[in-house]
């Protein structure tokens, strides 16, 4: 008997009573090949969670760049290529052709990367993507505890709660889905926003953390003055210590305390839906903006539908939501806040959201960002 069997067998026993009813009084109707599915998927889940760690092993080591174009090659032909031990490549290669990631043919005992996984994974952005996301899951584990002790109480856990690790691992993410092409060819689309910050502009990023896109903006456009605000005093720490243009600095600040001023542009970078009020910082940056400014919105891109965000996109965003974005929000909450957004809000409750805060005019920006939806609010 499997061990998944045993296990449905075990849970089968603990569920039904002496008289064939469930403990909750109905009749207990067990499918024995539905339930051995569903324990084939948790299994299935735990070798992929395993395998983001496996696949950051990978870049980090060579070995992804050891099959690059190498084309049919033995375990110990790869070994002869990295430093990693020779029993321990021969493990993660049959790993990652397990998971699909790598081609095996038994007869020559050889393993092929496929052109569109050395595309995806070690000449694009997928390979750092994934150890951007497995540095920050590492630090959830460490965290674990603490963490599931306050979810499990109806409390949220701070982003000042998290180890040094999980901000890196976040700057990493961030820097490879908001480089800075991206940012040029987003303010780009706002012509009267190039127009002032090419003269002199203010601009300030509103939960900036490391201030990656922050640096961007000031580096796009010397003449502006840009301003970095975060409430979290570590990363503003790091923030300052980076070498940076002479037009940016970065203060300790919560979105509600957003100084007011005729700003050109005000940004949130995947911030906003990790405020505790995001109606309450929309109303500071409305208050906060030019007349003729505009805030800039970045957010998760989702449907305005829960079904329709039930996609393999959708389920990382909706965990990475679960694991840290909405539990920083909750952290924040007070007797007068807003509910916060989570991690897919979609368009709809974004527009409605910014016409509560005074905006009278949303303009979703066709820019290349496949993670984004972005919106530019107007007064």
């Amino acid at each position: 008997m499997s061990t998944i069997s045993t296990v449905q067998d075990e849970t089968a026993q603990d569920r039904t009573a002496q008289d064939g009813t469930a403990q909750d009084g109905t009749a207990a109707v067990v499918d024995d090949a539905a339930v051995e599915a569903e324990m084939g998927k948790i299994v299935t889940e735990l070798g992929a969670a395993l395998g983001v760690l496996l696949t950051a092993l990978g870049t980090r080591s060579g070995l992804w760049a050891a099959l690059a174009d190498a084309g049919p090659l033995t375990d110990r032909e790869v070994a002869a290529k990295v430093r990693v031990h020779p029993a321990l490549v021969r493990e993660w290669l049959r790993a990652q052709a397990a998971g699909g990631y790598l081609e095996y043919d038994a007869a020559g005992e050889t393993f092929t990367l496929p052109a569109p996984v050395a595309a995806a994974i070690h000449y694009g952005p997928g390979g750092a993507l994934v150890d951007a996301c497995a540095t920050m899951l590492s630090s959830m584990g460490e965290g674990f505890g603490a963490f599931s002790e306050a979810f499990t109480s109806g409390r949220g856990f701070g982003w000042h709660q998290r180890t040094a690790e999980h901000w890196h691992g976040t700057d990493a993410f961030t820097q490879i889905v908001l480089p800075d092409e991206l940012i040029g060819a987003t303010i780009s689309a706002m012509p009267e926003t190039v127009e002032a910050l090419s003269h002199g502009g203010t601009v300030v990023d509103v939960g900036c953390g490391y201030g990656f896109p922050t640096t961007a903006i000031a580096k796009l456009y010397p003449a502006a003055q840009v301003l970095g605000i975060d409430y979290h005093d570590a990363s503003i720490a790091h923030a300052r210590e980076q070498a940076g243009p002479d037009n940016v600095r970065f203060e300790v600040a919560a979105a509600a305390e957003l100084p007011v001023s005729d700003y050109s542009l005000i940004t949130f970078f995947d911030s906003l839906h990790d405020i505790g009020d995001p109606l309450g910082a929309l109303v500071r940056a409305r208050s906060a903006v030019a007349a003729s400014g505009s805030v800039l919105l970045f957010e998760p891109l989702g449907a305005d539908d829960v079904q329709d965000n039930l996609t393999p996109t959708g389920r990382m965003f909706y965990a990475v939501s679960t694991l840290a974005c909405t539990p920083n929000a909750v952290s924040q909450e007070s007797a007068t806040s807003s509910e916060p957004l989570g991690g897919q809000a979609g368009e709809k409750k974004l527009r409605a959201l910014a016409a509560d805060a005074g905006f009278t005019r949303v303009r979703r920006l066709e820019v290349p960002a496949p993670l984004n939806l972005v919106l530019e609010l107007r007064p």
